[in-house]
Formats: C-alpha cells, structure tokens, sequence
C-alpha cells in the first residue's frame, strides 16, 4: 500500500506536469530574486556576506564591521522561504482536492498561506520537540557505543540518524494530514488528523521508508555528479529537490482525500 500511494504521488507530479511547474516555479523564482534583493540592500555589495558564507571570514569579523545587517538579511530570507513553501503547498493541495488550475503563477489572493504558514511553524516546532526527546532517549545508548570503540560510535551514529529520520518523519505525516485540510479552507485539528491516520500507521511507516531510501540514493548520486560537473550536479540536486517537495506534499494530500473526505486510494 506504502509504494502504492508513492507511485500515486508520482503520477499526480508528471500526470499534471505543467500545473506541478505553474505552482512551483514562479514561487522560487521569486524567493531566488527575493534573496539576491534582500542580501545586495540589506547586507551591501562589498562581498563580505560571500566571505562569511564560504567561511573566509569569521562572522564574528563580520558582525564587528557593521555587518548586523546579517541577522536582518536572514530573518527576512527565513519568512520568505516559509511562505513561499506554503504558497507552493497550498496551490498544489487545492489544485488536487479542488480542480482549481493556476496561470503562470499560483493566486495568493484569497488563499489561507498564512494560516498554513502558521499551522506548519506550530507543527515544526512539535516536531523539534519530539526530536530532542528521541536525541535525549538516544544518548543513553550513544554512550553505550561510544564505549565499544570508534567503529560502533559510528554504527551508533547511523542507527540514531535512520531513527530520528523515521519518527520525525512518521509524526509530520501523521499530523500533517491536518495541512491539506486548511489548504481547502475545511480546518481540522491536529488530533483530528492523528486520529484519522490511526488505521494507515503501518502504512506511514512504509511511506518514510521508501522517501528515505530514494532520498538516499538520489543525494548519493547528486554528490557523484558535483565531482564530474558542478553544474549538472546543481542542476540535478534543484531536480531531486523539487521532487521531494512535491511528492511530500502530494502523499499529505492524498492522506487527506482518502481518510477525510473518503476518497478511493487508488484512482
């Protein structure tokens, strides 16, 4: 069932491939000009924000030659990020569960960005929540391994990444279901949506798995790519990454259809 809705989510992705880069590719393009923007006006054109970013410079330099225009520069880069996410999450929820088709850029007029924007910073902050009590939980055993010698602290540090990576992973999806929900102006809550989920769980954990396999293999593969052409590993890497995206949010909404408005599964 997991593969199922997976391929599922790719066929939603490439079966409406033009709608799936009207929502997308606008939104990033203007992020991109946004971010270029805010770092020439906010920070100023003499390098120093480059150097600090390479790592030439300390950004306790930085900060020290005036430079506390960074903190600005980040924090307006940050929001704008958030919302563009929303922006591109939103349009696609409602294009799927709505039919409603977007020109050469998603409307944002009308649209409930802000509240996703805000339900998501809420649920990410329960995620940051829950992964600092599985890193507490798994101290205890990095301890273990780290007693046994530098080849287990090793496998230790692996299996604490696979399992922080699964549980996080598994708690957005189960109360990420909430998100298509206020995409479509229906909000529900997050109990809600993790009671609703209840019956998929094992299927939620097929679904983290196989994400985290492909992604693993992908960013093998783009970091391979980087050695033989920086270019095409970029162009590749924004590739892999705008899948990801998608797919995420295309699973949420077919969660969502299923297990809230009682769709069928598998259409």
């Amino acid at each position: 069932m997991a593969f199922q809705i997976i391929r599922h989510a790719f066929a939603m992705i490439f079966g409406n491939l033009g709608q799936a880069l009207r929502v997308s590719v606008g939104p990033y393009l203007i992020l991109i000009l946004v971010i270029v923007g805010a770092g020439a006006a906010l920070v100023g054109n003499n390098g120093q924000l480059l150097r600090v970013m390479t790592g030439e410079v300390p950004p306790e330099h930085f900060m020290g030659q005036g430079g506390g225009g960074i903190l600005l520069f980040a924090l307006v880069v940050l929001v704008f990020i958030v919302f563009v996410a929303a922006w591109v999450a939103v349009s696609w929820h409602r294009f799927i569960l709505l039919e409603e088709y977007s020109g050469m850029l998603p409307a944002v007029s009308g649209r409930p960005i802000w509240p996703y924007v805000g339900r998501s910073l809420l649920y990410g902050l329960l995620i940051a929540l829950v992964a600092f009590a599985v890193g507490m939980v798994s101290s205890a055993f990095m301890m273990q391994f780290a007693a046994a010698g530098e080849g287990s602290l090793f496998i230790g540090i692996a299996i604490f990444g696979i399992v922080m990576v699964a549980v996080v992973s598994y708690v957005w999806f189960r109360i990420g279901v909430a998100l298509p929900a206020v995409a479509v102006g229906k909000p529900i809550s997050m109990g809600d949506a993790w009671r609703a989920t209840s019956e998929m769980s094992s299927t939620i954990f097929g679904i983290v798995f196989i994400i985290a396999f492909a992604s693993a293999i992908a960013g093998v593969a783009t970091q391979g790519l980087y050695g033989l052409s920086p270019i095409l590993g970029m162009v590749v890497d924004i590739f892999v990454q705008w899948v990801t995206l998608m797919v995420g949010v295309s699973v949420l909404t077919t969660l969502y259809g299923h297990l809230i408005e009682g769709r069928p599964l598998i259409d």
